[in-house]
């Protein structure tokens, strides 16, 4: 998927809004996420705190009126590509690491995790990661237990 020229501009305009909000300058960093909400009649996109409180908006044209069902996809495949592109940006904003870019619905509950910005954890699949554990615990106490 490749974002078009219109929707990275306003996306790259909410960057900059957070930018200012949040200036790498800062030394006193602010604990919160930062949620995305989208919206399909109006095409806005709303960016929110922790507090819900409104941080930045911007109206995406492409998502205007948009009456397909895929719309959810269609937004969080647009936020995590930019968000991959600006990773770093989104690192640089003084705001407590880790924090997590959401994707949010009308009533605030999370829909989905478009990044976690984090300096210091390694994203690990955690199904290989446990994959086998039981197995492995079990021979363990058996092995405890016979000594």
């Amino acid at each position: 998927m490749s974002i078009n020229n219109q929707t990275l501009e306003q996306l790259e305009y909410l960057l900059s809004k957070l930018a200012k909000r949040f200036p790498s300058s800062e030394e006193n960093k602010v604990m919160t996420d930062i949620s995305f909400l989208a919206k399909s009649d109006t095409g806005e996109l709303n960016v929110l705190d922790d507090d819900d409180e409104l941080l930045a908006t911007t109206v995406i044209p492409d998502w205007i009126n948009y009456t397909q069902e895929n719309f959810t996809g269609i937004v969080i495949n647009t936020l995590r590509e930019f968000a991959t592109a600006q990773k770093s940006a989104f690192e640089e904003l003084s705001i407590l690491h880790p924090f997590a870019l959401l994707l949010v619905d009308d009533d605030k509950e999370t829909i989905c995790e478009i990044l976690e910005v984090d300096d210091e954890s390694i994203v690990i699949d955690h199904e290989d990661l446990m994959k086998g554990l039981d197995t492995d615990l079990n021979d363990f106490i058996e092995k405890l237990l016979k000594e």
